[in-house]
């Protein structure tokens, strides 16, 4: 539901535009770069405050105390007199959803092993994916068939079920026993107590895993692209159709296309997983460096070749064409996502996972505010900029799979050293 909101601004970038008053091209990029920017800074605080803070009130309090607040500012977004209010009420929202990495991910590492937690992580991207096209779709719908308030209709929609869904996590949701996912530590009953709180002293630690550090890198080029593209994709792709449908033409296309994204990330993780239950650890990055070369590949034919709409055998066949290279760009860039995660498992101690995934979502959120700046000032002073913008920021994707040759030689290492520590710890716990 996070990202089921967020999917709501790219189909309604005209709208608000048009609606909403003081907006501008360049101000919307200052939305997006604002969110995450607060974004980053509520996952630093909480990843390192949250540990603290949860030994008193437990993580599924205050888990369900921060997403409240992004509930309640997505509620107020809706009711926005002004882009003030609606930068403000964004930024909100912002703080309450970057909570989610740090307390999270410790949630769902605490819970499944090693072996369980590629599909796992990916099963999670599903959500992001799904929440995303399911907020593009209704904001597309109520956007365009509600009136000049039918976004704000479609942001009071995000809030209802988020609210729901935020209330039945409260009943429902659990709170793991810390560290006990690990496989060495199965039979092992006594509390264990890790400090998960981010530290500059564990942010060196990180830094010097190096298959950690070359992830990071590749992630902070992959937010460039992502989060840009996330924006604006669907604004850059109605401009080069001149037609009366090409807002219904391109949001149609670009959704079923991103449908590959769900099948990408549960598929990645799983064989990930697999790989790594027959011990062929290196397969998550093959995996992943694979299927991002031949996704970024796609993306830029699904992005730069032009669409031809003049007669309807040329409309059929570019349905046909985009909807398959797009489907195939989001299904072969998804199946690094569960593996990813997993490889920060693998190779961090309990006590860092929080901050490895922490700082993976600091990274896309840098990259995204490298990105929107960038597009949206260069579109503001001229529009033909468009699409060299969307270039670059492909190309920064594409340059940033090289770094996927640092986990690939040190990833094997690392992974074997790890649980090599916990069996040691495990030998000490018992004397």
């Amino acid at each position: 539901m996070i990202y089921f909101c967020i999917g709501i601004m790219p189909v309604n970038i005209g709208n608000l535009l048009l609606y909403l008053p003081g907006t501008s091209k360049f101000g919307l990029g200052v939305v997006m770069a604002s969110f995450l920017t607060v974004g980053t800074i509520s996952i630093l605080m909480f990843g390192y405050l949250g540990d603290k803070i949860s030994r008193k009130y437990s993580r599924k309090k205050i888990f369900v105390l921060t997403n409240l607040l992004w509930v309640a500012a997505y509620g107020l977004v809706s009711l926005s007199l002004n882009y003030y209010f609606y930068l403000f009420f964004f930024m909100l929202a912002a703080f309450g959803a970057g909570s989610f990495l740090p307390i999270g991910f410790s949630i769902i590492g605490d819970i499944y092993s090693p072996k369980e937690r590629g599909v796992r992580f990916g099963t999670m991207q599903f959500g992001a994916n799904l929440g995303s096209g399911l907020g593009v779709i209704m904001g597309g719908l109520l956007g365009t068939y509600a009136g000049l308030n039918g976004w704000r209709f479609a942001y009071g929609l995000g809030f209802t079920i988020g609210l729901l869904v935020v209330i039945n996590y409260y009943f429902s949701g659990i709170d793991p026993k810390q560290g006990g996912s690990e496989p060495e530590f199965e039979e092992f009953k006594a509390e264990l107590n890790y400090n998960y709180k981010i530290t500059r002293e564990n942010l060196i630690q990180l830094f010097k895993k190096k298959s950690i550090a070359g992830i990071l890198i590749f992630t902070l080029c992959s937010g460039i692209c992502t989060s840009t593209l996330g924006i604006w994709a669907i604004f850059y792709l109605t401009t080069k159709i001149n037609d009366i449908e090409a807002g219904f033409f391109i949001t149609t296309i670009y959704l079923l296309a991103g449908i590959g994204a769900l099948p990408g990330t549960i598929m990645g993780g799983k064989l990930g997983d697999s790989l790594y239950h027959s011990g062929k650890i290196k397969g998550r990055v093959i995996i992943s460096i694979v299927g991002l070369i031949m996704g970024i590949t796609c993306f830029f034919g699904f992005y730069l070749i032009p669409f031809f709409i003049a007669t309807t055998l040329e409309i059929v066949f570019s349905w046909i064409f985009f909807i398959t290279i797009g489907f195939l760009g989001f299904f072969f860039t998804s199946l690094c996502v569960g593996n990813i995660y997993a490889i920060y498992s693998e190779v961090c101690v309990p006590e860092l996972r929080c901050t490895a995934n922490a700082l993976n979502g600091v990274m896309v959120n840098i990259g995204g505010i490298i990105g929107n700046l960038l597009l949206s000032s260069l579109i503001e002073s001229d529009i033909s900029l468009l699409t060299f913008a969307i270039s670059l920021v492909l190309l920064i994707y594409l340059f940033g799979t090289i770094f996927w040759i640092i986990p690939y030689f040190y990833y094997p290492k690392e992974s074997i050293m790890l649980r090599n520590l916990m069996a040691d710890r495990l030998r000490e716990l018992k004397g």
